[in-house]
């Protein structure tokens, strides 16, 4: 009985100045963002309390999308953590959406997924040995899917001596679960190699969610090469090559994507319609 109560004694003051280490998360910062993925940091801090340095300890990180384990780690040892020092670690972390989707369809059904970060760190401590520590951030991650740009129609309007007049009809099909505003689209529409257009329209279009919204474009040939051109291509009754690009300027109703720009080129056969 004393000598249990002198053990503790001894014990208890070594250990009253020697404090275990604490662990956090801020979970996962968002670096970049945009149609094709998203890049970020994953933020992990170990503090040492002590006067004296410590061995770092074995760090095993996962990161959860709902359900799906996406990825885990465990890091490499570093050496050691000097006194009273705060160890910042930061994990770069790319999420591919095309590879994320192929991987795990049922996100392309979502618009947000909720995340986990679990951190296990496994210490070896001056007195009180091995010492594991956990800490867990939870949050949520948007899952985007990429609007897609087609070129649906070709139509001539007017022909006349003069100038050939056509309706270019494009669309964007939003396949989000936001609202899409294209405020602007700059273009260029190349047909069997001749440039037939340059230009922009500033004609304000709403992509609803999970719908296709037009595009219209007017176009008029008026140099007397190109209308004689366009007479022969409207005659022949046969498919022209296209090449279509350009930019769609747009915002968005989601809060991680106030604005972006969709760039686009579309190559391909289409008939005329007269």
């Amino acid at each position: 009985m004393i000598c249990q109560t002198g053990m503790a004694a001894i014990k208890n003051p070594i250990q009253s100045v020697f404090n275990k280490p604490d662990v956090e998360t801020e979970g996962f910062e968002i670096t970049s963002l945009d149609f094709d993925s998203i890049e970020g940091i994953l933020n992990l801090k170990i503090n040492n309390l002590n006067s004296i340095s410590i061995d770092y300890p074995q760090v095993t990180w996962s990161l959860k999308l709902g359900d799906i384990l996406y990825k885990s780690e465990t890091l490499p040892d570093n050496g050691k953590i000097a006194p009273n020092k705060v160890e910042e670690i930061k994990i770069p972390i790319s999420i591919q959406f095309d590879e994320l989707y192929e991987k795990h369809p049922s996100l392309q059904r979502v618009d947000v997924v909720p995340y986990t970060v679990d951190a296990d760190f496994n210490f070896k401590l001056p007195i009180f040995g091995k010492s594991n520590n956990s800490v867990v951030a939870t949050g949520e991650l948007p899952m985007l899917k990429k609007p897609v740009v087609t070129l649906d129609s070709i139509q001539l309007t007017s022909m006349e001596p003069e100038q050939v007049v056509f309706a270019v009809t494009a669309s964007v099909q939003n396949k989000n679960g936001f609202d899409i505003h294209v405020e602007r689209v700059d273009y260029s529409l190349i047909i069997n190699n001749t440039k037939w257009a340059v230009g922009n329209t500033r004609r304000q279009i709403l992509a609803r969610p999970a719908q296709k919204s037009d595009i219209p474009l007017n176009i008029a040939l008026r140099t007397s090469s190109m209308v004689s051109e366009a007479y022969a291509l409207v005659l022949s009754e046969q498919d022209v090559r296209f090449d279509f690009q350009g930019t769609l300027f747009c915002k968005s109703s989601s809060p991680y994507l106030k604005s972006f720009e969709l760039p686009f080129q579309l190559i391909g056969k289409k008939r005329i319609k007269l």
